[in-house]
């Protein structure tokens, strides 16, 4: 299973987010809206579907780039209002954060929003969120990392189910692969931008489930700086950006990607058929 999907952020967003007060983004130069368009231009041209997981703060300046994503029948998911992490926050601070994004985005679209990712896939230290992502209709989540500690133990190396009171979040964990003993993501961002071509599409090839993620700032080939962010932040934000385009279109061409309105009923055949873990979070959550 091969999945796509984008957060929808701004340039200056990602592990320095809280370097820029929130109320000096609407100061910086607008990206989100001209490089998502490519993304969406680029799709369309395969006739090929994606979960959009969008920050709230995106949705409330810009909620006709909104309305056009969900247009051209992509599936939207919410991705915090201001990218902070769950474990910088406290259960009601979650839960106002989440309750307001949904609300937004369900204005905007007109649609139930059941996809839910947490900034840097942070989720496997925040566990708690999860009842609460229950109460407000979250049923899929992509929010962590394969091989990272989850409750003593390691994240699947594939999709998986957590489990709570009866109820069942499926979560798309972004995979990685081992190498020298250590765990290298391939499949997105920055790390697609650096790599080899040939050597994405070889893990690719040797991985059975791929989980794909990208941000608008990834195809655009003039990121501005900022120097709040600093040196390292500002290169990353550019390397290899002008390859990111083209490598996408090439797997485009060779992958066949789940749609998103899929991906729940083949997990959910599989754990039928005892081929998806499930993890029992009802002694973890007292």
């Amino acid at each position: 299973m091969y999945i796509l999907s984008f957060d929808i952020e701004e340039w200056f967003l990602g592990r320095d987010a809280s370097k820029i007060p929130v109320k000096e983004w609407p100061l910086l130069p607008v990206r989100v809206i001209d490089s998502t368009k490519i993304i969406l231009q680029l799709l369309k041209k395969h006739q090929q579907q994606a979960v959009f997981y969008v920050l709230g703060w995106v949705a409330e300046q810009y909620p006709d780039l909104v309305k056009l994503i969900a247009s051209e029948g992509h599936t939207i998911g919410y991705h915090s209002y201001y990218h902070q992490l769950p474990v910088q926050q406290n259960k009601t601070e979650f839960e106002k954060d989440l309750t307001k994004g949904l609300s937004l985005l369900e204005k905007i679209t007109g649609q139930k929003i059941i996809h839910y990712r947490a900034p840097l896939f942070s989720m496997n230290n925040s566990l708690w969120i999860i009842p609460i992502l229950f109460k407000h209709g979250i049923k899929v989540s992509s929010s962590t990392k394969s091989g990272e500690k989850l409750m003593g133990s390691a994240v699947p190396y594939q999709p998986f189910f957590f489990e709570y009171d009866n109820q069942k979040l499926l979560e798309l964990p972004l995979n990685r692969v081992k190498l020298f003993g250590q765990n290298f993501v391939y499949s997105g961002s920055g790390y697609m931008r650096i790599l080899p071509e040939k050597l994405i599409q070889y893990f690719y090839k040797r991985n059975k489930y791929t989980l794909t993620y990208f941000h608008p700032r990834d195809f655009d080939t003039a990121v501005p700086r900022a120097k709040e962010l600093g040196f390292a932040r500002n290169l990353m934000n550019r390397l290899g950006n002008k390859s990111t385009y083209k490598k996408l279109d090439q797997l485009l061409q060779k992958i066949d990607f789940t749609k998103p309105d899929q991906v729940q009923s083949i997990v959910f055949d599989q754990c039928k058929n005892n081929g998806t873990i499930v993890i029992s979070l009802n002694d973890y959550l007292i």
